[in-house]
C-alpha cells in the first residue's frame, strides 16, 4: 500500500502552500512589530513629538535607482525625523535644521500609488540637497507638526 502518490501530493500541496504563507506572514508581522518597538524605545517618551507605526517609504533621491520601496516606522523629536525601514533594516535620520522644504506631492522618483505623499527636501551628510517621500495616513498633521518644530528651532 502506497501512502504518498500523485493524488496525495495534489491534495497536500495547497495545505503546505497555505502553511508556508501563514508562517511567512506571521514572521514578517513579528519583525515589523519588533522594528516599530525598537524605534520607539530608542527615545525617551518625553522627546517623542509624533510617531507613526506604519508608513510606506517611497525612497531617497540620492540612493540608487534600483532601491526598493518599503514599509517602516516614522518618529519625530524636537530636533530630528527618524525613519526605520523594517525589511531590510535601514535608518534614515534627518535633522530638522537640515530640512529645506516640505511638500505634498502625488509621485516621487517615478513611483506613485495614486495618493499624496509627504516629500521632504533636506541637506544630507555631504551637505547636498537630497529628498525622501512617504505615504502616511495623517500626512497633513505630519507636515504641520514638522513645520511647527522647525520654526521653534529658529
Amino acid at each position: 500500500m502506497q501512502y504518498f502518490n500523485s493524488k496525495t501530493f495534489i491534495l497536500l500541496f495547497p495545505v503546505l502552500l497555505a502553511s508556508l504563507c501563514y508562517i511567512i506572514r506571521k514572521t514578517t508581522t513579528i519583525i515589523k512589530n519588533k522594528r516599530a518597538e525598537e524605534l520607539f524605545s530608542n527615545y525617551h517618551k518625553d522627546r517623542i513629538i509624533y510617531f507613526s507605526k506604519k508608513v510606506n517609504f517611497f525612497g531617497q533621491k540620492s540612493a540608487t535607482k534600483s532601491q526598493i520601496r518599503g514599509n517602516g516606522s516614522l518618529l519625530l523629536t524636537p530636533d530630528k525625523i527618524h525613519f526605520l525601514k523594517w525589511l531590510p533594516k535601514q535608518n534614515l535620520i534627518i535633522p530638522l535644521k537640515d530640512i529645506e522644504n516640505i511638500e505634498i506631492v502625488n509621485s516621487f522618483l517615478g513611483k506613485t500609488k495614486k495618493q499624496n505623499l509627504l516629500k521632504i527636501d533636506f541637506k544630507n551628510k555631504e551637505q547636498e540637497i537630497d529628498s525622501a517621500a512617504w505615504l502616511l495616513d495623517n500626512m497633513k498633521i505630519w507636515k504641520k507638526v514638522i513645520e511647527t518644530n522647525i520654526k521653534n528651532q529658529a
